[in-house]
């Protein structure tokens, strides 16, 4: 490994992957200047963003950026024929904050697509609306180099790159469950007296990894997206037992005792699976008494991932299998799609905007890159922490391509001049790429060179370069400054998502007998995940006692069936219920006293659970509804 000082970490896998990327950029530009195509240097961008860790990733992103180019240059030249210049970047407006907000509705490689088309509609309409005159070459010339960067990246680069670690993957999903069937078994164990925090955090981490990484390693491979619900469906069992094992720990601590000593046999199953071999559901034992602790929820978890396990290890796929599994729903954050997709899309119109009423076509880099990195920097989930790495890169490849233009680009006069002449450069960043301390912002460096060269195009004198360069270093300073000084604050959006899963429990609360109580699991579910990659460490306490509460709500309305007292008594704790993430203590305490005033056992317990459920909720209703808040209207619909 060259270390010749902290920042440089090349080993050799790192510098035949830097070389890799660029000899694919430079044939990619060679192959644009001798075909004589407009903007030769655009044939090199896609190399540095296809370049992926797993060779499925860099199939399926080619694919999508193809797709995406066509869709924006398609949309570009359609809207370049409205009779009206501000029409035109209206339109183009309109397609980028459509394409910024889509990359927070589809999951996956697939968010790649409207990435690519909101950038090429700027790209497209945003030089034309300057020079109408070229409208159509600028857009041919632009998908032209896109499919000779990405074939060639496809060829170059998909043979050298591993393909994903899936086994490896499934593996990880085996002993997460695993781990959360001892999890399980500690809360049964006779010596129980405290959970294992080291073990939950594991867990909790390990879910919200999974998670993340799933359509990443499966992209590329039809058979990975078939086997993609299994997944969903093992992690949504291991959220249920570990809701499970919440509650018996809180059973536990008003004297219950579990219906069966099943903590032996929980701990071989989990041995069981992470060895590799098949889990073996436990069966259900006599009656339960009065008493004791039903494992009901328990076995149903594990009788999930049994079925989880054989459709994810299965030889071959069996369509539609996977319906009768529970997973986490799909879930949208809306309001961030929605509020990003009006930044990126005011951004592009205003920069459009002034470009076009000062007549400076100088002002078109300025423009492209206030459209790009709007919409770039809107796709990530924290853009605050990532503007000033990626201002760092794009300041760095202007200045590099300032020099280039201004010392290199005035001596070339053949075409294989011209090809020579950024092989150094593209070999350096290449390296920079491939080099793990340089690689966030080396990757928007390599793009900006190639923006700002105008490599393969006439030279021009140093004011010209500096009124083409400088405005896009600015448009880009100011999209990288508005990111960072109006940042996406953790605990907003955590309260907001919070405040979700309480508005999801208002119809179980309201309704005589609930229904779709499935399609509240499963939202419930995705929301557990989505808080906890949000938050991480910094999520607070009592979430999985948020499920609780609604399973322990719709148990209790099941018990209205029982006789007119034990309906009045359910009818009474149900009213009580309204406004419960308010005063989730007092709330507790009072239902806690209702339930010793019941003659029916059964009906006491189940009482208790919604107590005990609204007590072990309190800290994260604290957080979501502080006390010196102004109290929210509960919206049910």
């Amino acid at each position: 490994m060259f270390a010749f000082a902290p920042w440089i970490q090349l080993d050799r896998p790192a510098l035949l992957h830097g070389l890799n990327m660029a000899m694919a950029a430079w044939l990619s530009f060679g192959i644009a200047v001798l075909l004589s195509v407009d903007n030769p240097f655009w044939a090199a961008m896609p190399v540095w963003v296809l370049s992926q860790a797993y060779r499925g990733l860099v199939y399926e992103r080619a694919l999508w950026r193809i797709l995406g180019t066509l869709v924006g240059a398609g949309l570009g030249v359609a809207f370049l024929h409205l009779p009206n210049p501000y029409l035109q970047l209206l339109g183009m407006a309109l397609v980028v904050g459509v394409a910024s907000a889509l990359t927070h509705v589809f999951r996956g490689a697939f968010s790649y697509l409207p990435m690519l088309a909101g950038i090429t509609i700027g790209v497209v309409v945003l030089p034309s609306v300057l020079a109408p005159d070229a409208s159509l070459d600028l857009a041919l010339s632009r998908v032209e180099c896109t499919l000779i960067g990405v074939l060639v990246t496809t060829l170059l680069c998909s043979r050298t790159t591993p393909r994903s670690q899936r086994k490896t993957y499934y593996q990880r999903v085996r002993v997460l469950a695993a781990d959360a069937l001892r999890i399980a078994a500690h809360a049964l164990g006779p010596s129980y007296q405290q959970p294992d925090q080291s073990l939950w955090s594991r867990v909790r981490q390990e879910i919200v990894d999974l998670d993340a990484q799933a359509r990443i390693l499966a992209a590329g491979s039809l058979d990975a997206y078939r086997r993609l619900p299994y997944v969903d469906a093992f992690l949504y069992a291991v959220i249920e037992l570990l809701a499970a094992s919440a509650l018996i720990a809180q059973q536990r601590e008003r004297g219950l005792s579990p219906a069966a000593d099943y903590v032996q046999d929980l701990q071989e199953q989990a041995q069981r699976l992470q060895d590799g071999l098949s889990l073996r559901v436990l069966g259900k034992t006599a009656l339960r008494q009065e008493g004791q602790i039903s494992l009901a929820r328990l076995r149903r978890a594990m009788g999930q991932i049994q079925r989880a396990e054989q459709g994810l290890f299965a030889e071959r796929v069996q369509p539609e299998r996977h319906r009768v599994l529970t997973t986490p729903a799909i879930s949208v954050d809306w309001p961030l799609a929605i509020r990003t997709g009006l930044v990126s899309g005011l951004a592009a119109f205003t920069a459009g905007g002034v470009a076009y009423a000062l007549a400076s076509p100088a002002l078109e880099l300025m423009a492209i890159g206030v459209c790009t990195f709007s919409i770039i920097l809107g796709s990530m989930p924290r853009p605050q922490l990532m503007s000033r790495t990626m201002f760092t890169g794009i300041a760095v490849g202007v200045l590099v391509a300032s020099f280039y233009r201004y010392v290199v680009q005035p001596q070339l006069v053949e075409d294989w001049q011209v090809i020579l002449s950024v092989l150094p450069f593209l070999v350096i960043g290449g390296l920079l790429r491939a080099n793990r301390p340089t690689s966030t912002w080396a990757l928007d460096a390599n793009m900006c060179f190639q923006l700002a060269s105008q490599a393969g195009m006439a030279a021009v004198s140093w004011p010209v370069i500096m009124k083409e360069s400088l405005p896009l270093l600015a448009g880009s300073a100011v999209v990288c400054s508005a990111f960072f000084l109006l940042p996406r604050r953790t605990h907003p959006r955590g309260q907001a998502l919070v405040r979700r899963v309480v508005r999801e429990l208002y119809p179980l609360i309201k309704r005589s007998r609930p229904r779709l109580f499935r399609v509240w699991r499963a939202r419930v579910a995705r929301q557990w995940v989505r808080l906890w990659h949000w938050m991480g460490e910094q999520t607070p306490h009592g979430l999985l006692s948020l499920i609780n509460l609604g399973h322990a709500v719709v148990a209790l309305k099941r018990l209205a069936k029982r006789g007119p007292e034990q309906q009045a008594c359910v009818v009474l704790v149900c009213e009580l219920l309204e406004g419960f993430e308010h005063q989730p203590v007092e709330l507790a305490q009072q239902l806690l006293r209702i339930s010793q005033s019941c003659t029916d056992t059964v009906l006491m317990q189940a009482i208790m659970d919604v107590a005990q459920s609204l007590q072990g909720a309190t800290p994260i209703l604290v957080y979501a509804y502080p006390p010196n808040a102004m109290p929210r209207a509960v919206e049910t619909s």
